[in-house]
């Protein structure tokens, strides 16, 4: 190629310096991050989850709450967990599987079964089967939350 007094152009192509995705470093980081969750309802405090979302991140649960930013999933998880109706439930969690996307963002899923939930009118709720998925982005060498999907199995489906 040249450039308009004839003399070649030279293109330069400079590598990104990026890890590659899935290194252990970062697995291991994501899931630490969504074990807090685990941690949260094994023992019924939201305090592992304090530095886990993105300020601006989307939450949307099994029975609809749909909830934006760090501020209010928090607030909301600490209500949830000292809930009565949820203090003799018992949670079985499979492992996480980790997907990255790029080297900063990965997706991660995880199904849990739950029994001995009841409703806040407490009624039994049975067993749920449950699969939530996260996306995280890494942003300045830390692992964020910034979306949470929660759903559950519908036997009726």
């Amino acid at each position: 190629m040249m450039n308009w007094l004839g003399a070649p152009v030279v293109i330069v192509l400079a590598a990104q310096a990026a890890s590659p995705p899935g290194t252990d470093v970062d697995t291991a980081a994501i899931r630490t991050v969504v074990d807090h969750w685990r941690q949260m309802w094994d023992r019924f405090d939201a305090s592992s989850l304090r530095d886990d979302y993105a300020e601006d991140a989307d939450f949307l649960n099994a029975f609809g709450t749909r909830l934006k930013g760090r501020a209010e999933i928090l607030s909301f998880a600490n209500r949830v967990v000292r809930r009565p109706n949820v203090q003799d439930r018992h949670t079985v969690w499979s492992e996480p599987v980790i997907r990255f996307v790029r080297p900063d963002v990965a997706i991660c899923s995880r199904d849990y079964t739950t029994s001995g939930q009841r409703t806040l009118e407490g009624q039994p709720i049975g067993v749920r089967k449950t699969h939530a998925v996260w996306v995280l982005r890494r942003d300045e060498g830390k692992w964020h939350v910034i979306s949470q999907f929660i759903s559950d199995e519908n036997s009726a489906s």
